[in-house]
Order: C-alpha cells, then structure tokens, then sequence
C-alpha cells in the first residue's frame, strides 16, 4: 500500500477514517491475532470510537490513564494476557513492581497508576509495560538493566535476547500490518479485519 494513501487516511477529515487507520497501524498484529496486546495515544474522547470497532470481535480495550488532551488506550486479547501475566517468571517480575496477582483490571489498574505517574512526570517510565506487551521477559529485563543502550536489534521493542526469535515475530508483525491496510482498504471494517 502506497504510504500516501496512509498519510492521507491519517489526517482525514472524517474522524471516524482517521481513528481506525491509526488503530489498524498500532495494533494490526493485535486485530489478526498474532500479538497479545497493544498500547497507544488517542486525543481525548476518541475512545469511544475504538469501542465501537472493537465491538463483537474478541478484542477488549481499556483506557489505562488520560489528562485533559490525550488518552492512553491498550488494546488486548483478554485470556491470551492473562495467561501470559501468570507465567511463573513474568509474574514474579511484575511483583517486584508492585503488581499483586490478582484480577488482570487490577493488574491493568496498577499498570494505569504508573502510566499516569510517569506523564505527570513523577516518575520515570514503567518499562515493564512491555511484559504486558507480550515483549519477551528477558528483553524487558535487558532494558532496564542497560538503560535501553547495547541492544542486539531494534524493532517493536529493543532485542536483547534471542534475536532470531525477535526477527520471526518482526516479520510476522509486518505481515499482520500491511494484511489490515490492504484489507482496510478494500473496504473491510475493523471488526472484519480482526481475527477470532
């Protein structure tokens, strides 16, 4: 797909086009399935419009926090990130930063708090965000423990583990993505795009 088909559905004048080619662009791997989660800004009272594509598609959203102009939305595959937030490692992890167990909206709650913490500027960013994110453990750990410096690779997130694994799932991203864009462009709906 021709990037100035993009642009131009991204600054559209119909609100409605513009929300769902950005939702399709931060979260096509989510819509087709090949990604847990996805995590991405909207001007305020945007949201609204995402929960009505998401409808009926197996998708769940939730604004994690928001000031007067923009919203923090995270869309996900609910059982799929419960399951991967109770894996031994990630939750013990997660422990570490104050997240109890629990229900994932508590989880997802905690999570919120931080987020907001962070954009009030109390705080730095909570790079564990990026277990929610189904970005592997050891990546996350990598981070922060090199403060995002000396990475293997770079892609959706910074690779310091296995590269190879990082680059099958680049790829497969990629793919996700530009099937969404080709799909919306044909004239299917968010809702057609999304994979159950």
């Amino acid at each position: 797909m021709a990037p100035e088909a993009v642009i131009q559905c991204l600054t559209s004048v119909k609100l409605s086009e513009s929300v769902q080619m950005q939702v399709i662009l931060q979260a096509a791997p989510v819509l087709k399935n090949v990604k847990v989660s996805s995590m991405f800004t909207v001007p305020n009272g945007y949201s609204r419009f995402v929960c009505s594509f998401l409808y009926k598609t197996g998708i769940r959203f939730c604004c994690l926090c928001k000031n007067a102009k923009r919203e923090v939305l995270f869309l996900y595959r609910e059982e799929q990130l419960e399951s991967l937030l109770a894996e031994e490692e990630n939750a013990a992890f997660l422990k570490s930063y104050g997240y109890e167990g629990g229900t994932l909206r508590a989880q997802l709650a905690r999570l919120g708090e931080r987020l907001s913490l962070y954009y009030n500027q109390s705080q730095e960013f909570p790079h564990e965000t990026g277990v929610f994110l189904g970005y592997p453990l050891d990546d996350v750990k990598g981070f922060i423990e090199h403060g995002g410096e000396g990475c293997r690779l770079i892609g959706y997130w910074k690779v310091y583990s296995d590269e190879e694994r990082a680059k099958k799932m680049f790829r497969r991203f990629d793919e996700a993505k530009d099937t969404a864009i080709e799909e919306f462009f044909s004239g299917k709906s968010i809702r057609e795009i999304a994979c159950r």
